[in-house]
């Protein structure tokens, strides 16, 4: 099990990698902020994806629309992905939200280390 260190490290890499993601995209389309522990993805000026860390259970919440996901980190693998057993998985989620929602493709670098 990960330590409330691990996961706060985790979380800045995560979000770090996830931010990055969206540099190039014009902000009008999607924009990306990290504020006070969230990161929160605006759509076309009002949609807004929210990606907040949930230290009390090890997981990163994701909210959008009237939808939510709960991700724990897979300690095989270092993916973060639902912890109801559907097999989505954080990245690839914010990636096809952002596709959907913008017609914009975005790649979130994924990091090889577990």
């Amino acid at each position: 099990m990960m330590d409330e260190g691990a996961y706060r490290r985790q979380i800045d890499q995560v979000f770090g990698v996830i931010d990055a993601a969206f540099e190039t995209v014009d902000p009008d389309l999607a924009e990306s902020m990290n504020s006070q522990g969230t990161l929160t993805v605006v759509f076309n000026g009002k949609s807004k994806l929210i990606v907040s860390p949930q230290a009390p259970t090890l997981q990163i919440w994701v909210a959008f629309r009237d939808r939510a996901w709960h991700m724990s980190r897979d300690a095989a693998t270092g993916r973060w992905l639902d912890d109801r057993g559907m097999a989505v998985e954080l990245y690839a989620l914010i990636e096809e939200l952002t596709r959907a929602e913008t017609g914009q493709t975005i790649r979130i670098a994924r990091s090889t280390a577990v």
